[in-house]
């Protein structure tokens, strides 16, 4: 048996190209998603053609279809869960207080203080005292006898460190 010919593959896409959209657009709800991922169907058809003549074509069009969409799905939820850890983050560096309310996941706050324990002195005091301590940048470079400066550029590499950790 021979591999199907990329004409006969495009012939079947085309023939349910406007379907396939259509079904992408009603699990996605976005139209340039539900056709970018109907493009994409058709390169991964074109690139991994069916070993023998398929006698359903639309069906393997509507598998791989499918697939993508749920990868896709699968892509934008983790994403979603990333975006709570970095509001937890953003809440506990003060950047963004009302978000907290949003972070569901115990696996950002399992992450998170990891992290701290990880972190290099004396950037972890001063970022436990600034951020969850809540005291001024002043009186932490009073309390551990450094300049404002010192302070400030110590937390912004813990917050840094802290980000890099949670985007992993």
């Amino acid at each position: 048996m021979s591999n199907m010919t990329t004409e006969e593959l495009e012939q079947a896409f085309k023939a349910h190209a406007r379907e396939l959209r259509v079904f992408l657009y009603r699990r996605l709800k976005s139209m340039e998603t539900a056709a970018d991922l109907s493009q994409e169907t058709y390169l991964r058809l074109l690139r991994q053609p069916p070993r023998e003549p398929v006698e359903n074509l639309r069906a393997l069009i509507f598998r791989i279809g499918r697939n993508l969409a749920i990868d896709h799905v699968r892509i934008r939820d983790s994403r979603e869960r990333h975006d709570q850890g970095l509001a937890y983050l953003y809440e506990v560096t003060g950047e963004s207080p009302q978000l907290i309310d949003l972070v569901a996941a115990d696996e950002d706050l399992r992450v998170l203080s990891e992290a701290v324990q990880r972190m290099g002195e004396p950037g972890r005091s001063i970022f436990m005292k600034c951020r969850l301590q809540g005291m001024a940048y002043k009186d932490v470079a009073r309390e551990l006898g450094v300049s404002l400066s010192t302070v400030e550029k110590h937390l912004a590499g813990a917050l840094d460190f802290l980000r890099r950790c949670l985007q992993r």
